[in-house]
This record gives structure tokens, sequence and C-alpha cells, in this order.
């Protein structure tokens, strides 16, 4: 269970280190153990950690696929190429592929376009993408908060490996705990 998510507000209110913004993804390290994604509308918040180490990410990913020589420059940009960037880099950094979990947030469809074409549900694509890269890389997915027409914000502790989700209009809540 997730302590009390009072503790786990932001920490150093002066700082915005461990946000991972638009097409970045953010590292722990032992001076920033908390990290965000802010601002998810059709956006996915993909969280990863390897609770042994207490290494984790953020990824804020924009797009379902790359399709362009931009996936090399920005490749936590895209849902098709974020997923083996990030296993890459934790395995670079001492993290075993065995021991990671993972949880997603994000993916709304913020705008209603009736009937029209699935392309445009840019947020449930996002979701597809991602989920099916975790399968394939192996990572384990713990647990998703996704769909829907609200943004979110995500928090990942990765010294308790809490992953709190605040939705717009609503309390947070602790959606899981990766370690």
């Amino acid at each position: 269970m997730c302590r009390n998510e009072l503790n786990l507000q932001r920490e150093d209110q002066a700082l915005d280190d461990g946000i991972a913004r638009m097409g970045e993804v953010v590292f722990s390290n032992q001076s920033m153990p908390v990290l965000r994604a802010l601002g998810l509308g059709s956006c996915i918040g993909l969280c990863v950690l390897d609770p042994v180490l207490k290494l984790g990410c953020i990824a804020h990913i924009m797009l379902p696929e790359s399709r362009s020589s931009k996936a090399s420059t920005a490749p936590a940009k895209f849902a098709d190429t974020t997923v083996e960037y990030i296993a890459n880099e934790m395995r670079a950094k001492g993290a075993v592929k065995s021991r990671l979990r993972s949880a997603i947030v994000g993916g709304a469809q913020l705008f209603s376009f009736g009937e029209a074409n699935e392309r445009l549900d840019v947020g449930r694509r996002n979701a597809e993408v991602v989920k099916r890269m975790l399968k394939k890389a192996g990572i384990k997915l713990v647990a998703e908060d996704i769909g829907g027409s609200k943004g979110r914000t995500v928090i990942l502790n990765t010294i308790t490996g809490e992953v709190l989700v605040k939705q717009a209009g609503t309390q947070e809540y602790c959606l899981a705990k990766l370690s």
C-alpha cells in the first residue's frame, strides 16, 4: 500500500528538476528520487523502476510512431522508440531487465471528434503502442490509468516505488507501488 500521499508532494518548490517535459525522459539519482510528468493529455507518462537499485525514470511520450529520422534525436517523443531507449539506458546504469516494473498514465482523448477517424485518437494509440513495446521488451506492466477525457499528472517516487496520479478535478491517489 502507498503511504500518505501528502508526503510525496513537490519536495523542493524552487526546483524543476525531475520533471519530464513533452518528449523527454528523466532518470532518477540520489539527489532527485522523485520524478514527475505534468499535464498529460493524450501523452503517456511512462514510469519504469528497478526496485532493488531504486533506479527509475519517467518519460513524457507525445506520439505513437516515429516514422522519421527524429526518433534518433528525440527517442522519448515517440511511443515506438521510448521503451527500447529506456531499457538500454536502465541496463547501462546497472538495472536488471527481469526486475523492471512499469506503470502508464495518460492517453486521454481531450477533444470529441464524434465518429471521426480513429487516427485522431492519439491518446488511445499512444497507450496501445507503449503497452505493445513494454511486452516486447519484457518489462512488466503493473498498473495503468489511461483513457477518458481529462488530463493527468503522474509522480514516481523511486525510493518507495509509489506511483501517484492526479487527474483534473480529482484528489491525488496512489495508482501502484512498483517495488
